[in-house]
């Protein structure tokens, strides 16, 4: 499948996969914004928790699933296409290809979107109620689509960022976009954390001070500013140095090719050797890494909007407090499990 490379093409199959894309399932998440959690300094998660509703108990974990709860409310429709882009000339397995195109609905401008609105309120505070409420909106917003950046099919445009590729699960059916969503990582909790969602976020957190820990320093360096293309809201992005989604997508969207679209077959089973590959060693642990890589990241550009003079970048930051899944995830985790 071949995609023209015109701004107009890009936009019209923006506006096709509008009501097709699913984000990370509420377990994916949830680790997300928990493993960020973990790595705020105090006065950020201080902020956090001002800023978020009081049953939110200041944790990112709760605030993550928002964005996919509401978006088929008439009053956040126009969040949609936020949560995904569709690089034009894109075509996995044969050639993965992020070149962006600004179309001023997608996850990469989502994500500039959201950073400028934070960024604006932490320099002029909210006056009134409905700029609280776009505040906290816009937090909620970033900390989910800094997960769905992360998710290599979210960054691909084919069969509609694989929601029209069938696949094998096991005894069940399913499709490669919903692969990568859910049934990973459900199983890889299931076979070797005991169904237990904490044990594999803290064996995740080991991870980035065990096997990535070299590597892990560099998640949240992103090039030059002035190498960034240009966006509404270049004049406030810029200033926030850790936020690079175009910089993130292009390496995620490169995975595609090497792993998630390779030997692509519709009566393969995928709860086999591809699943041992994609969540095992032979590929470095994958599947976690880009649930470690999406928290670090999150972490770094909030305390860098919220507590701008820490100096530490967030793979070496503090541990405020063991962040333990909320009882309703739990649950949520353990019927996915049974299904």
């Amino acid at each position: 499948m071949r995609f023209a490379s015109t701004i107009l093409a890009a936009t019209t199959l923006v506006l096709l996969n509008a009501n097709s894309a699913h984000a990370y399932g509420v377990l994916g998440h949830t680790l997300t914004g928990q493993i960020a959690q973990l790595f705020l300094t105090p006065k950020t998660a201080s902020q956090i928790s001002a800023i978020l509703p009081a049953s939110y108990e200041g944790l990112l974990s709760n605030a993550a699933p928002w964005p996919d709860k509401i978006r088929f409310l008439d009053q956040y429709k126009w969040a949609t296409p936020m949560h995904f882009v569709n690089p034009p000339n894109d075509n996995p397995p044969e050639q993965c290809l992020f070149e962006y195109i600004y179309g001023g609905q997608d996850n990469v401008n989502a994500i500039f979107n959201m950073t400028a609105t934070l960024k604006q309120f932490q320099l002029t505070p909210p006056t009134n109620v409905g700029d609280e409420k776009t505040r906290e909106d816009a937090l909620k917003f970033f900390v989910h689509f800094m997960g769905d950046i992360h998710q290599p099919l979210h960054d691909s445009t084919p069969f509609r960022g694989g929601n029209d590729a069938p696949i094998k699960f096991g005894k069940s059916k399913s499709n490669l976009h919903s692969l990568w969503d859910t049934l990973l990582l459900t199983k890889d909790v299931k076979e070797r954390f005991g169904d237990n969602p904490q044990a594999y976020l803290d064996d995740t957190i080991k991870l980035t001070k065990t096997i990535w820990k070299s590597e892990a320093a560099s998640w949240t360096s992103c090039g030059p500013a002035d190498s960034q293309p240009a966006n509404p809201w270049s004049s406030v992005t810029k200033q926030v140095k850790t936020v690079c989604p175009i910089q993130w997508a292009t390496v995620t969207n490169a995975l595609d090719c090497t792993y998630v679209w390779n030997d692509y077959s519709a009566t393969r089973d995928y709860s086999t050797d591809y699943f041992q590959k994609v969540t095992g060693p032979s590929s470095d642990f994958l599947y976690q890494k880009l649930l470690a890589q999406s928290g670090i990241r999150m972490a770094a550009a909030l305390n860098e909007i919220f507590d701008p003079a820490s100096t530490s970048s967030a793979s070496e930051g503090t541990v405020v407090k063991r962040s333990e899944l909320p009882p309703r995830y739990k649950r949520a985790v353990e019927e996915a499990l049974a299904r």
